[in-house]
């Protein structure tokens, strides 16, 4: 079956599909046909395409002829199982879907004004949520688009579903609401799998609705798992508390109900608690078993642990597997965290030359303290506070800085490095990365 350009949902605007061609492989099929970089791919045999999704399905053959931008067509033959050899500027060839709703938990809408526009940007993609995890909503979804994540049966999605009360709903998300699981149930009966995340707020959707989604995610099997996370704000929200350490405590002995009653029946973890809530009930993060095969890790959930294994697995506090360098007078490195995984953290580096900041998040305030949503600005103002010796080495996460080396206040490591005349080394988010970049492995 061959789509047609796609539809989207009210108010939200289609725009002319560009399959711009990124790069050609040496030697490949589309090299030898003498496709080049910077051109535009309309159609696949008078097929347009959207995405590269559609790419994928109506380029699964032998031959194929590709019209491109300007009237020219071109015909690709290729072995059995041979890559085309194109690679694209973007997965979505039309735009990305934006968000319909207004839900009250939208970090988007709880960020200061004069920031850069990006960021501002409130996707809601079923698109994106197969090909790269992002969870949607689903609201903006019509039927067709219905239909082609049938026909292409482009599973498992991530949804956000939060509650499936009516009312609860549309205090959570907006007028647009009830789009969502209509089409949640339309997709399951079909046989594509989900996997769920559920935003607690406090007084919202806690308590009884928590209960009444979760008995509702019980009885479908096709959802694989849920991911429970806490409501998270910063000083510009509307909602200025989330869950005390009491409360938090209850949603985890909730959860540990319906962990248990999984588990014998299936042997999977399908309901999977943020660790957030264990930080903030102060209990300790459960052992690896608890995850299962980790389901949410792309949603953070299960990180935590993750991290505290394999560096536990790599060095475990050892002295003695600890370079020379190491060991020697002067080593004066400082890994930047945020507050909530500074404690962590500082216990697994005890018994390393190792030190640790914690950074508070001032410029978004509120209840935020990852180091994913830390500023150039409060790195540099609290490294100067805590007056380091002058040969302190700051080791930065690189979740601080996206794809193009900036943070989410514009600036780049070695503006932060001239800021504080201090040499900067960026570490990944992983023990391994961490421990590889210091050259303690």
């Amino acid at each position: 079956m061959g789509f047609p350009a796609a539809k989207y949902g009210d108010g939200v605007p289609a725009r002319a599909a560009k399959a711009r061609i990124r790069s050609v492989d040496d030697r490949s099929p589309a090299h030898v046909a003498g496709l080049k970089a910077g051109e535009v791919i309309l159609a696949v045999d008078g097929l347009p395409l959207t995405d590269v999704v559609d790419w994928l399905w109506l380029s699964d053959e032998d031959e194929i002829e590709l019209e491109l931008e300007g009237g020219k067509n071109v015909i690709l033959t290729r072995d059995y199982g041979e890559p085309w050899g194109i690679d694209f500027d973007d997965v979505l060839f039309d735009g990305i879907r934006i968000c319909r709703n207004n839900c009250m938990f939208c970090f988007m809408t709880m960020l200061p004004k004069g920031m850069r526009a990006p960021l501002y940007l409130r996707d809601d993609d079923y698109r994106l949520s197969f090909l790269q995890g992002n969870f949607v909503t689903l609201t903006n979804m019509d039927e067709y688009d219905v239909a082609r994540v049938i026909e292409q049966h482009l599973s498992p999605l991530h949804v956000s579903l939060h509650s499936v009360n009516p009312e609860v709903r549309r205090q959570l998300m907006g007028r647009n609401h009830a789009r969502g699981p209509e089409v949640l149930e339309e997709l399951l009966a079909a046989g594509i799998t989900v996997h769920a995340q559920i935003v607690a707020v406090p007084g919202v959707n806690d308590d009884e609705d928590l209960k009444e989604t979760l008995d509702w995610i019980e009885r479908r099997p096709a959802i694989l798992s849920v991911g429970i996370v806490p409501y998270g704000y910063t000083k510009y929200a509307k909602l200025q508390r989330s869950f005390s350490a009491e409360e938090a405590h209850a949603v985890l002995e909730r959860l540990m109900t319906y962990q248990k009653r999984a588990r014998t029946a299936t042997g999977e973890t399908r309901f999977q608690p943020a660790d957030e809530w264990f930080l903030r009930a102060g209990h300790t993060i459960p052992e690896a078993e608890y995850y299962g095969d980790f389901p949410q890790y792309e949603d953070g959930i299960g990180m935590l642990r993750a991290f505290i294994d394999e560096w536990n697995d790599l060095l475990g506090g050892k002295q003695e597997l600890l370079p020379v360098h190491l060991r020697s007078p002067g080593y004066s490195h400082y890994l930047i965290t945020g507050e909530a995984f500074a404690p962590i953290l500082s216990e697994l580096t005890a018994a390393t030359p190792l030190n640790v900041l914690a950074v508070k998040n001032n410029f978004f305030g509120g209840n935020v303290d990852v180091a994913g949503l830390l500023t150039a600005v409060d790195v540099i103002e609290q490294v100067k506070e805590a007056e380091l010796p002058e040969d302190a080495v700051l080791v930065l996460p690189e979740v601080m800085f996206n794809a193009d080396g900036v943070t989410l206040d514009d600036r780049t490591p070695a503006d932060i490095a001239h800021s504080l005349q201090r040499r900067v080394i960026m570490v990944p988010c992983s023990a391994k990365g961490v421990l590889e970049t210091l050259d303690i492995l």
